[in-house]
């Protein structure tokens, strides 16, 4: 699915997705894996994939309009995030934030 520039929204269902959809969709993949790495202590994909799609996250987050990226879901944790580091991303998040993209973070490694 990831290539070395990161996901290919060319293709469907994901030509369908606003540029908003596909930021938040990156957003939340970055956070769920710095959870994993930071937090729970593990990893599911290569520092390599991770790093492709800090950029390809950065890249789109610099193409919106600065009031559209406002309006991402987890903007309020991203919005200085360049692609270098995801270690402080989870001490950003809100409670309910921290709850939920622990879960799948969880449920990714096969726990609850």
């Amino acid at each position: 699915m990831e290539n070395k520039e990161g996901f290919n929204f060319d293709k469907m269902p994901y030509t369908y997705w606003t540029d908003i959809m596909i930021v938040e969709w990156l957003q939340r993949f970055v956070i769920v894996h710095s959870i994993l790495y930071y937090v729970l202590d593990t990893s599911i994909i290569t520092d390599k994939v991770f790093d492709s799609v800090c950029k390809q996250l950065v890249k789109y987050q610099k193409q919106m309009d600065k009031l559209e990226l406002k309006q991402t879901q987890y903007y309020y944790c991203m919005y200085d995030f360049d692609g270098s580091t995801g270690f402080h991303l989870y001490d950003r998040l809100k409670e309910k934030d921290k709850v939920y993209l622990t879960k799948i973070a969880n449920i990714l490694i096969g726990g609850l």
